[in-house]
């Protein structure tokens, strides 16, 4: 078994680790827990407050101070141009109810009327006079007209015939281009078999001077040797027959006695034989040379050869030059027959380019003279007259501003309230002339709190928060409202002001008094909340708080809870914690210094519990892991 338990730690090391770091943990904060309580009961205590958790509601907010004011207020005044005109009626008193549009007072408006009659004579007959010069001037411009829409029927009728006459002439041009392309092609044709069989023949004058020079030159060898056997030949003949001669001569002494003819005859016949002997020697070394001679002509002849022309042989060669020969005079005569045609189908077409060079000047002085009757200045100018003629009954028909400055007097002779509310002032008699506000208008229905915020809360505030507002004039009652203005630049004293709205159903305000605001920047309801100096913080950053385990008054033992914090304002801050229940007592200040008389020594084996200032010291504890 123990075996088994020794294999698992083996196989979880680094669990077994974390186990007894874990537990080591648990022992040390037992100990200084310990420690703390221990070092507390050697103090005296004055006094310790406490703290009852009960769920509760976390309130952040401003408070400031304000003058209750009218939502909306406006003052019915006189126009300036209406000042001099005096009262005529006043219809309402102060505390009527008013509508926006009612008519507070009247003015005298018998002079103003009379001098309005004159200004509406004087704008109708000025109106009249310019609808007369508008028509005369549009008749004018009409006649005009009929004479210039005629001239341009003319002028489109020559636009439309120099049109056509340039169509056609861009046809012949095309023909003649296509004629001059044509024998362009038909020339470059020429030209190129031409220069092929100059190049061809270019290339056999590279070999065949040689090439013929070497066969000549054997051909004369054979010839020479030919000759040389013809003489050798003839030569044998005649030796034959000189040697036949002898012959006979000899057969026809072999029968005399006489030895000397016979031995004559002999001899003479030896002798003859050695010369044909010698001819037919002779003729066959002839033959032999004959014979090498013409195997050196046929090996000229066969060694004769163009091969980057694909010819072998000097009977082709000689076929292949004489053939070149024979094209470059046929390409030469049809490249002059082409460059002829050639030259007539660019003069044919430089004629035609002229032609169309006229049609296309011609269109164009068409197109000006139309333009120009387009522009005719006559018919500008009887334009321009309508336009003038126009632009003066436009402004004939405009009310001239002394008519409608007039009117607008007239119109500002009836005082009419600018808004629904209250007439909380007047400044108006019949027969007296009006100066400044004649009445002032409110709206108590929808009051305002105007207060100014300090510079420090206002990052801390926005529009649209919820306000409690409290007054003396309303009893205490808290009445409720939404702050919906905040100035962007502060006042002369550093401050911003603010306007907070009233809820129409919380009205119980009157309009002057001071009232105070409290501004809710944030609630959280049913939450634990404690003093903000009952939280402290450990180490290693987690919060705690000291809850009472017994005890009574400055007799009261604690322990620790630990807890996590949330919203906070000035004063109490939110905790959270399984730890937690209500009816918890806690120390409102988890520094235990607070409320103490006196201290005694806490001391652990070899450290002291003093920083020698008498604030008790933290104690300090090591855990070392050894890892098999």
């Amino acid at each position: 078994m123990q075996t088994k338990s020794k294999n698992w730690f083996l196989r979880h090391k680094v669990l077994s680790i974390v186990l007894v770091v874990l537990l080591v943990i648990a022992v040390a904060a037992f100990i200084v827990m310990r420690i703390v309580m221990k070092s507390a009961e050697g103090l005296a205590y004055t006094f310790v407050r406490t703290t009852t958790l009960e769920k509760t509601t976390l309130t952040d907010s401003v408070t400031v101070n304000g003058t209750v004011k009218a939502g909306q207020d406006a003052s019915v005044t006189v126009a300036d141009a209406a000042k001099l005109y005096k009262v005529a009626t006043v219809n309402v008193k102060v505390g009527d109810e008013v509508k926006k549009g009612d008519v507070i007072a009247t003015l005298d408006t018998t002079d103003l009327l009379k001098q309005i009659e004159q200004a509406e004579l004087s704008y109708s007959d000025t109106l009249k006079s310019a609808q007369t010069s508008y028509a005369r001037a549009a008749d004018d411009l009409t006649v005009e007209q009929v004479k210039h829409e005629n001239t341009l029927i003319d002028l489109q009728a020559n636009i439309d015939a120099a049109d056509k006459q340039l169509y056609e002439a861009q046809e012949n041009q095309k023909k003649a281009q296509d004629n001059y392309n044509a024998a362009k092609s038909s020339r470059d044709n020429a030209q190129n078999d031409y220069n092929e069989a100059t190049s061809a023949k270019a290339k056999l004058d590279q070999y065949y001077p040689t090439a013929t020079a070497q066969v000549q030159q054997a051909q004369k060898v054979v010839d020479e040797k030919t000759d040389a056997v013809t003489k050798a030949q003839n030569a044998v003949d005649t030796a034959r027959i000189e040697l036949d001669t002898a012959s006979a001569a000899l057969t026809a002494v072999e029968d005399l006695e006489d030895s000397a003819v016979r031995s004559q005859a002999l001899s003479n016949f030896t002798k003859k034989q050695g010369l044909y002997d010698t001819a037919e020697s002779e003729l066959d070394a002839a033959k032999l040379a004959l014979s090498a001679a013409q195997s050196d002509l046929t090996t000229a002849q066969n060694s004769c050869a163009i091969p980057e022309l694909g010819l072998t042989g000097y009977s082709a060669v000689e076929t292949a030059y004489n053939t070149a020969e024979s094209k470059i005079a046929s390409y030469k005569s049809a490249l002059e027959s082409a460059q002829v045609a050639l030259t007539s189908a660019e003069t044919t077409l430089e004629s035609a380019k002229k032609t169309t060079e006229s049609a296309e000047k011609a269109l164009k002085s068409a197109h000006d003279a139309y333009d120009n009757e387009k522009n005719y200045s006559s018919l500008k100018t009887r334009a321009q007259s309508v336009e003038d003629a126009a632009t003066r009954l436009s402004q004939s028909s405009r009310t001239p501003s002394t008519l409608e400055t007039l009117r607008d007097t007239l119109n500002s002779c009836t005082l009419t309230a600018t808004m629904d509310g209250t007439i909380t002032s007047l400044n108006a008699t019949v027969g007296s002339v009006c100066s400044g506000a004649v009445a002032t208008i409110q709206n108590t229905d929808q009051l305002t709190v105007e207060v100014t915020i300090p510079a420090n809360s206002v990052p801390n505030v926005s529009e649209g928060m919820a306000c409690r507002i409290t007054s003396d004039a309303a009893s205490g009652e808290i009445i409720h409202g939404t702050l919906v203005r905040i100035d962007p630049v502060a006042n002369e004293k550093g401050t911003f002001g603010a306007t907070v709205s009233v809820n129409a159903s919380d009205a119980a305000l009157l309009i002057g008094t001071q009232a105070k605001v409290e501004i809710v920047i944030s609630e959280k309801n049913d939450v634990f909340t404690v003093p903000m100096d009952a939280v402290d913080i450990n180490d290693d950053g987690s919060y705690y708080v000291l809850r009472c385990t017994g005890g009574e008054g400055i007799a009261m033992t604690f322990e620790q809870v630990p807890v996590a914090v949330g919203d906070s304002n000035d004063y109490y801050v939110e905790i959270s914690g399984a730890g937690l229940h209500v009816g918890d007592v806690i120390r409102s200040s988890a520094n235990l210094n607070e409320g103490i008389e006196s201290s005694s020594a806490l001391s652990m084996p070899g450290s002291s519990n003093s920083s020698g200032n008498g604030e008790p010291q933290e104690a300090a504890i090591a855990f070392t892991i050894e890892e098999e």
